[in-house]
């Protein structure tokens, strides 16, 4: 028998242990806030620049329009055709800073692989810290979908920017149709439009990066999770629902490993609202395409290494970088061993220094979280990583934009799951938002962390942070009604 609890999530109608979600949720993200506006505050004061400043306000004003005309019965075109220009403006920034420089880090080891791949070498790149001939170290859907846009397009800036900026309206899409499988229609197309013109989002477009694919199939799961919760009893039993959501955890998983079990986390909300039978059904129902995406995969890896890698042979790295201060150094002789041999040896190490000091590892890691969650300067990171960095002048009008609609965004959720709990309801995204939360803080401590790990919660905030404002709105229509 399948449960539907969704009228529970109505105003009093929450449970006890749902509601403490909610405060628990509005306090962590009211906390993640005052952080995050110390750091717009002081970096306003100390690099003062007028026209960041007005690219924030002009930024703000837009998302505010938009919340004030959503209840419309028709759309402001002039409105949306400003986000949008304000959006592909800064897209357009972002390929521009890519002109002339060399790139470095992440993004530079995304264009060798996919420029290997092109050339018939494969897999394959080098890196400076861990190695050569690199060949299952980084996930690999990204770059393999990057060199297959190149073939098509050519290989330039301008069509990583196409292929980025493309990734990112259809993940808007995603979120808009989420929101109206949901019942939060008008609340799913303010956060889609928020999505697209998005600050760091939009700044990243321009660069070889992974993390807009991975917010591509997050949102494709959510999607899929709407679309199976919105059937009735005997439609939800149907196959293509867990095989389309295999197919998302799969490509997931082969595009940021470190959130391979965040879908499991989001069942443990899907077991409250629809029950255990159900849900057990749909996850063996995922299990031909998730094994099917993944299987090709380990097949590669088996032939390669000899070994059975399951997402990518980083592991072992990443724990050492999550000691931070606490590193061990490579051994001599590390890098004349294979790839999975490396990352048993380095992984050991690091657990070993767990072990004798888990206090400091601790501190490391609640280090890396604060900093992960405070910040909003993942792009900006990657354009001081290019050779030459970027301007001091474009990083001090691009830094105030990021950290100012985190720090707005932050707030604004806050104050919707305060509302919550103050209602006794609950909003299911929210209960997703906050599984995620803590899946990424327990998953990435064993990783190396920062804000680009947790940028999977944006969209969720942005859907919470929606149906604040526009529910704010509509309770000041009603009371003008009234009076």
């Amino acid at each position: 028998m399948q449960i539907d609890r969704s009228a529970a999530l109505g105003a009093g109608g929450a449970p006890g242990w749902a509601r403490l979600a909610a405060l628990a949720l509005a306090a962590a993200l009211a906390l993640v806030g005052l952080a995050a506006a110390m750091v717009l505050a002081v970096g306003i004061v100390e690099r003062f620049d007028a026209i960041a400043l007005l690219l924030l306000l002009l930024w703000l004003g837009a998302m505010a329009q938009l919340v004030r005309r959503a209840a419309s019965a028709r759309p402001d075109w002039s409105l949306l055709a400003g986000i949008a220009a304000l959006s592909l403006l800064i897209r357009w920034w972002s390929a521009q800073l890519t002109f002339d420089v060399a790139l470095g880090a992440d993004p530079m080891n995304y264009t060798n692989l996919a420029t290997a791949v092109l050339e018939g070498r494969g897999l394959v790149t080098d890196d400076w810290q861990y190695g050569r001939d690199l060949r299952a170290y980084f996930p690999p859907l990204y770059p393999l979908a990057l060199a297959g846009f190149w073939a098509v397009f050519g290989v330039s800036a301008y069509a990583t920017l196409a292929m980025n900026t493309l990734i990112d309206a259809i993940a808007a899409w995603c979120i808009a149709d989420a929101g109206r499988r949901l019942g939060r229609p008008a609340a799913g197309r303010v956060a889609a439009i928020a999505y697209f013109a998005w600050p760091a989002f939009a700044l990243s477009a321009g660069i070889p990066q992974k993390e807009s694919l991975t917010l591509l199939f997050v949102l494709l799961l959510l999607r899929g999770v709407a679309t199976w919760l919105a059937e009735p009893p005997e439609g939800a039993r149907r196959w293509r629902h867990g095989l389309w959501l295999g197919l998302w955890w799969g490509l997931l998983s082969l595009t940021q490993p470190s959130l391979a079990l965040a879908p499991g986390a989001v069942a443990l909300v899907l077991i409250w609202q629809r029950g255990f039978g159900p849900v057990l059904r749909l996850g063996l129902t995922a299990l031909p395409t998730l094994i099917a995406v993944l299987l090709p995969w380990w097949i590669r890896n088996w032939m390669l290494f000899g070994a059975f890698v399951p997402f990518t042979t980083a592991s072992g790295m990443m724990i050492n970088s999550a000691l931070v201060g606490l590193r061990v150094p490579f051994p001599p002789g590390l890098f004349e061993l294979p790839e999975p041999e490396r990352a048993r040896i380095m992984g050991g190490l690091a657990r070993e220094v767990i072990r004798d000091n888990p206090i400091g590892f601790l501190g490391e890691a609640l280090r890396s979280l604060v900093y992960g969650f405070a910040y909003e300067e993942s792009p900006l990171a990657r354009y001081r990583h290019t050779t030459p960095a970027i301007s001091a002048a474009d990083h001090a009008r691009l830094a105030p934009l990021l950290q100012g609609a985190w720090a707005a965004l932050l707030a604004s959720a806050a104050a919707g799951a305060w509302r919550r709990f103050r209602e006794r309801s609950v909003d299911p995204v929210l209960l997703y938002a906050l599984v995620l939360l803590l899946s990424i803080g327990l998953t990435n401590i064993w990783f190396e962390f920062g804000e680009r790990h947790r940028l999977i919660l944006t969209p969720f905030l942005l859907l919470i942070a929606a149906g604040f404002w526009l529910g704010k709105r509509q309770a000041r229509g009603q009371e003008g009604a009234a009076r």
